[in-house]
């Protein structure tokens, strides 16, 4: 008998146990598969906070043998296959048994999933021998001869959207740039510029364009700089805190929500306006059924979207107004085309009303710079330079510039403007009038698609804007295993200032769980052991630790059914969670463990819903900004004051002022100080400081003139001139306490496959040669250099590095892998000691997510890594 024969005895196939087995590893491989396809979906989120939440969920799901929240389908398993091979285990015997769960539960043919059949070795004759044996049949009876018409499409779906996913770098980033940027306000732009007329138009629309593909490589570019972006899964708020600091993300947090708050508002009455007019249905009625719908979303956590699918939304989109083009170019009339109506021109005088709607909805055109960090998570993986990130920006920004001029000649010069003017809703209604019933059949795709993914996003991302400035308490419940990870807690706040902890299970100590919390504050690293009987606070160390106090800090501990392997517990505690750290595989391979994850999940059921009941009562009060939407629209309705292209007026010189236009600039200079990486494009033109000060002082003095002379509305030009005033108050803030400084960065990579691991040195943007001393067993090696590698990182004991800091005035350290092949980026654990000046501070990077960030008070600065 093979030792392979020996794994499994005749006794434990009879009792099932290889079957018990292979469904724990499904469950694991699906668990994995399912939180890498959250992780690829499109996130309408600034912040990291509802990425956390999502891993968190999934985590709790995972440690207590729960389904997780999104359940794969047998593509994502085929298509995620090479980043859930290394939890199937090389027993041939196991690998027949997860085989048949698979093909039990799923239908699939043998031509579909090469992947998994190369994952779980289905084509190697010990693989298939060990499957007869086991059911006594032939393995290639797990796959279908034939599957249902629905399942050929899902499998035809899944083939195009991996051909898109897995174009050229370049190509995708610019159909990203297209799909995300594709605005609203094309709805509204032939009613918004009809006084003034198309040729005049397509003019303003150029300039514009021109200033906003610029903008857009200064965002692309600033995000290529981003070791964070490179390397992580980062949001645009943690780059805007990174570079410019908390007054910067402050005032971001402002813009946008004003803008997604009018943009929500704007679909609300585009939509019910359009789909009143084509449906006689009342706009009222409308705006009612629309939230309920967007109700019914976001509570299932529904409104996420690969970025297959946004393409493809994208190209239906563009579609559609291309050809609603070509019609109005049919019913082209030379005296629309070349109607012009321009201050001074032909001795007209000069009305600021004219000018209102003008330069928003042409503000409105361009929203994709808050979404070019999205694009940057699909593509700098797969090109780290960001070559094809910046080029593809300005290629995507480009083509719907162009976009924008044909759809204006096309509609403007095909509608008289007496016809557009007045207009409340979208430019379909007048179309229609005027091309034929085509408009309507055409137009009811053309609303639900292109307003509704703004309405969706737009709403998604008003609910995560919310549910962040909401005080939240969660009290996920969690079975951690002994030495197999830790949970790290932070308050909200500087990232450099906050302290942070780290909870660690040891074990039962006289049959009570024994918990180890290390605590990083002040530069300072304490460990403390502490026992559990059923509940614990951390108000018990504030007295050992006094510190704490002024951080306002509750954490409570509830365990359940604790032993010597794992304990049940629930966390109580404002503060940010997230998890450090693997959970092994072979922890629930076997029956015993399985049975015990079972019988865990039914004990806590009191803690679940009561984390249910306060997770529903937070929900009900972030969506209180849609609510406020809901009330506004159907007010504006009743006194007939709804006005599409004015609400959108309105965002555009409020929010794309700031977000399109002031914070690209200061993230692009900012990042050249402090960015660790350097893109393999940077255009001359964004180097020069003319550029960067005139981009900046024209969309200050946007807002400024509209606050001064064309808006006429007091509360409007309050706004505008408080907009005003304080991004220009929040600069000289930024650059008061440094955002406009140089930083040094010192980081430890280690590639993976491969292992190689390398220190890379920077400041102010470019590599930086400093002393490096290696330490060893053997002895010490000395480096004068930017760049070291390293022979073997697991014998490192330390090293040590001496850095010249005349210039920089802050220091950043950074250790993590890299895996660019299956897209996987971890932390590494060090302990970190920083000398400057005066000060000597302790670090254990694994608390702060392999990142520190402190100010520099000295020229010389010594840094020491201990492994």
């Amino acid at each position: 008998m093979t030792n392979d024969e020996e794994l499994i005895s005749r006794e434990e196939v009879l009792a099932g146990l290889p079957a018990r087995r292979a469904n724990t590893l499904l469950f694991l491989i699906e668990s994995r598969t399912a939180q890498i396809v959250a992780r690829s979906l499109v996130e309408f989120s600034l912040t990291e906070q509802a990425a956390n939440e999502r891993d968190l969920a999934y985590l709790e799901a995972f440690t207590s043998g729960h389904a997780p929240p999104f359940h794969p389908t047998i593509q994502h398993l085929e298509r995620h296959a090479l980043q859930w091979t290394p939890l199937v285990p090389e027993n041939p015997k196991l690998k027949a048994a997860i085989a048949h769960a698979l093909g039990e539960k799923y239908a699939f043919t043998y031509e579909v999933v090469p992947n998994i059949r190369a994952a779980l070795g289905l084509d190697e004759k010990a693989v298939q021998v060990a499957y007869l044996r086991l059911y006594r049949r032939q393995l290639l009876k797990i796959f279908a001869s034939r599957l249902p018409l629905t399942e050929q499409l899902r499998w035809t779906f899944a083939a195009i959207a991996h051909r898109l996913e897995s174009l050229p770098p370049f190509w995708l980033a610019s159909l990203v740039t297209v799909a995300l940027g594709l605005p609203q306000a094309f709805l509204a732009l032939p009613i918004a510029v009809v006084d003034i007329g198309p040729l005049a138009t397509v003019a303003f629309v150029i300039i514009i364009g021109i200033v906003n593909i610029l903008t857009m490589a200064c965002m692309a570019e600033a995000i290529g700089r981003s070791g964070d972006f490179r390397y992580g899964n980062a949001f645009i708020k943690q780059l805007v805190s990174n570079y410019l600091g908390n007054a910067g993300s402050f005032i971001l947090s402002i813009a946008v929500g004003i803008r997604v708050f009018l943009i929500a508002l704007a679909c609300y009455i585009g939509l019910s306006a359009t789909m009143a007019n084509l449906t006689h249905i009342p706009a009222a009625l409308w705006a009612i059924l629309l939230f309920l719908a967007g109700f019914y979303l976001l509570s299932r956590r529904s409104l996420s979207f690969t970025v297959a699918v946004m393409i493809l939304l994208a190209a239906i989109n563009v579609s559609l107004l291309l050809i609603l083009s070509l019609l109005a170019f049919r019913h082209l009339q030379l005296d629309n085309l070349l109607y012009i109506n321009l201050p001074f021109h032909a001795r007209h005088p000069f009305q600021p009303w004219m000018l209102q709607r003008v330069f928003g909805v042409g503000l409105m055109l361009y929203f994709g710079h808050v979404y070019v960090g999205e694009c940057a998570k699909v593509i700098l993986p797969r090109d780290p330079s960001a070559g094809s990130l910046i080029w593809g920006s300005v290629a995507g920004t480009t083509f719907l510039t162009v976009l924008f001029c044909i759809w204006v000649l096309a509609v403007n010069g095909a509608i008289p403007p007496q016809l557009l003017a007045g207009q409340s809703g979208t430019v379909l209604e007048p179309l229609a009038i005027q091309i034929g019933p085509v408009v309507p059949v055409l137009g009811i795709v053309l609303v639900i698609l292109l307003l509704g993914m703004a309405w969706l996003r737009s709403s998604s991302l008003l609910l995560n804007l919310a549910k962040e400035w909401l005080p939240a308490q969660p009290r996920p419940v969690l079975m951690l295993h002994r030495q197999q990870g830790t949970l790290i807690l932070h308050p909200c706040g500087d990232p450099s200032c906050v302290p942070r902890f780290g909870l660690t299970y040891l074990g039962l100590e006289e049959n009570q769980p024994k918990f180890r919390l290390d605590i990083q504050s002040s530069g300072n690293i304490h460990h403390v052991e502490i026992t559990v009987a059923e509940r614990w606070e951390i108000k018990e160390l504030l007295e050992e630790f006094p510190d704490l106090r002024k951080w306002n800090i509750y954490l409570m501990l509830s365990v359940r059914s604790p032993n010597q392997d794992s304990v049940c517990v629930q966390i109580t505690s404002p503060m940010i969670l997230v998890y450090e750290g693997g959970l092994k595989t072979d922890v629930i391979n076997t029956t015993h463990n399985s049975r015990r994850v079972s019988n865990l999940v039914k004990r806590p059921i009191a803690f679940k819903c009561l984390s249910n009941l306060l997770s529903q009562r937070r929900f009900f009060l972030s969506i209180s900004p849609l609510i406020l939407v809901l009330f506004l629209t159907e007010w504006l309705i009743f006194t007939d004051a709804q006005s599409f292209a004015g609400i959108l007026a309105f965002a555009g010189v409020l929010g794309n002022t700031i977000v399109g236009g002031i914070f690209p600039i200061l993230l692009l200079v900012s990042s050249r100080q402090k960015g660790e990486l350097i893109p393999g494009v940077v255009f001359g033109i964004l180097n020069h400081p003319v550029f960067s000060v005139g981009i900046y002082s024209l969309f200050l003095a946007i807002l400024f003139i509209h606050g001064l002379f064309i808006w006429e509305n007091p509360v409007a030009r309050l706004c505008a001139l408080s907009i005003a005033l304080l991004s220009l108050a929040t600069t000289f803030v930024m650059k008061r306490y440094g955002a406009f400084a140089s930083r040094v960065v010192v980081e430890l990579l280690t590639e993976q496959p491969g292992g190689r691991s390398l220190f890379k040195i920077a400041a102010g943007g470019q590599p930086k040669i400093a002393e490096v001393r290696l330490g060893y067993a053997e002895g010490e090696q000395h480096h004068q250099a930017s760049t070291v590698e390293i022979p073997s990182l697991q014998s490192l004991q330390y090293a040590i590095f001496h850095l010249p800091t005349k210039r920089e005035k802050e220091l950043r350290v950074w250790t993590h892998t890299s895996n660019s092949s299956r897209n996987d980026f971890k932390n590494l654990p060090a302990l970190v000691e920083i000398e400057s000046g005066d000060k000597n501070m302790q670090f254990d990077l694994k608390l702060s997510s392999g990142r520190v960030l402190l100010p520099l008070v000295n020229d010389e600065c010594c840094l020491k890594f201990r492994f």
